[in-house]
């Protein structure tokens, strides 16, 4: 299975999601076709940021395309925040950047997938192109995979779910449009239910439906609470060992 992902929002301090779709092969291709239909001849790709939204052309376009990735079967996906939520916990410290709404989005979404990923199958996450945080999540896909406290990460013969992560450049493959969409439409929603812009929208999100979590002030909070904490400890435990380490090399 593939699931192809992306943001909508990181660069603010308001609402962020990191949101896409699932699905295999056979519904990723069904997608393109029917895609590139309705798409129209004009265009190569979608990228909403980039719609002229004074024109009815454009709403014209978000109400053929809105529906297609889950009459093709694709699952969507998402995770989303404020960064203002917890910014104060976080601000000035060594954790701002790795805390920021990307990545602290990303395993909340990566979880709540693989609940619904079969338990004889895997996945391929392909995320278009964000060199601020690659290499971060390079880092967290690996310690994610290494701790495998839920039976549901891993398959029936006990290989990780998550077979590969990979990061493509914008506009590289259309796989990536409607993950541009929700996560845009998912932004709008939660920042102004009555604009026009969530009203153009909708159409992506009809379903009401989607794997993921969304979080809420105290919830986040928590969250990243529990994550420094966590961090603090495994600061201090090899603190100790490298004095241990000394020490036990110390002769005198």
């Amino acid at each position: 299975m593939r699931a192809y992902i992306d943001e909508s929002g990181h660069e603010a301090k308001n609402w962020m999601f990191l949101a896409g779709y699932l699905g295999n092969e056979d519904q990723w291709k069904r997608f393109e076709i029917a895609w590139k239909i309705g798409l129209g001849p004009q265009r190569k790709s979608l990228h909403v940021h980039d719609l002229r939204w004074n024109h009815h052309r454009t709403k014209s376009l978000l109400e053929r395309l809105g529906p297609i990735p889950e009459e093709c079967g694709l699952i969507p996906i998402l995770s989303g925040l404020r960064f203002s939520d917890y910014e104060d916990l976080v601000s000035g410290g060594p954790a701002e950047k790795l805390l920021k709404g990307w990545l602290a989005s990303l395993q909340p979404l990566i979880l709540q997938m693989l609940r619904v990923v079969p338990n004889d199958e895997r996945v391929e996450v392909v995320f278009e192109e964000q060199r601020e945080y690659q290499p971060y999540a390079n880092l967290a896909f690996t310690s994610f995979l290494a701790v495998p406290d839920h039976p549901w990460k891993r398959t029936k013969d006990g290989r990780p779910k998550i077979a590969k992560w990979s990061f493509v450049p914008k506009g590289s493959t259309i796989r990536t449009d409607p993950a541009d969409y929700l996560a845009f439409a998912l932004r709008e929603l939660w920042t102004d239910q009555h604009s026009k812009k969530t009203g153009w929208c909708r159409p992506i999100l009809k379903s009401g439906a989607g794997v993921g979590k969304i979080f809420k002030r105290q919830e986040i909070r928590d969250a990243i609470s529990r994550t420094l904490v966590l961090a603090a400890y495994r600061n201090i435990t090899m603190q100790i060992e490298e004095f241990m380490v000394r020490g036990a090399g110390n002769k005198d």
